[in-house]
């Protein structure tokens, strides 16, 4: 009997160790956000791209930390009601390793977009895509298009149009994307 109890706990621990019995993204956020599980794993685009602060940006700088990626333009009317509920969102969890990154589809000269962030106070990194290049790897097809990408580097869901991203929904997804990739679940 005490072999028996040993060889379970021994098991267990094992599967513990291994990830079974671990904390996965909240289904019930997901599904209510109507963001789309990804099929396969899949990683996430290595792009690299300007930021409005004039420094350069990929992928693979924000590995470690959970990654909101949002495709949006400054002519985009649903992109525009968005953008404060992120910046809430980025401002409750950016330091618990928390990043919005907005990707701009704008055309033409920058300024646009550097007034638009200084006018709505945003505080999360900005990048510039006028060529599309970054939105053509991520598969992006309207907008606004928003991707979670995973401590892992690994694309959990995507979701097109606004969503209420400083909403509940949004709070317990984020906040369990940060406690999966703390306990090490991947893909």
């Amino acid at each position: 009997m005490r072999g028996t109890r040993m060889i379970l706990a021994l098991l267990v621990a094992l599967a513990v160790a291994l990830g079974a019995g671990t904390v996965v993204a909240s289904p019930e956020a997901m599904k209510a956000l109507a963001i789309l599980e990804m099929r396969e794993p899949t990683p996430a685009p290595d792009v690299t791209l300007s930021l409005l602060s004039g420094e350069q940006a990929a992928m693979r700088d924000f590995r470690g930390k959970v990654v909101l990626v949002n495709f949006w333009a400054t002519w985009c009317v649903p992109c525009q009601w968005e953008m404060p509920l992120m910046e809430s969102l980025y401002r409750t969890y950016k330091d618990r390793g928390f990043v919005i990154l907005a990707i701009s589809l704008d055309r033409g000269d920058p300024e646009r977009v550097r007034a638009f962030v200084a006018e709505r106070k945003l505080s999360f990194p900005v990048a510039l895509d006028a060529q599309l290049e970054a939105a053509s790897k991520f598969g992006v097809r309207e907008l606004p298009a928003t991707l979670l990408v995973g401590r892992d580097g690994y694309i959990k869901g995507v979701t097109y149009g606004p969503r209420e991203w400083d909403g509940k929904d949004a709070r317990e997804l984020i906040a369990s994307l940060l406690s999966e990739a703390k306990r090490g679940v991947s893909r």
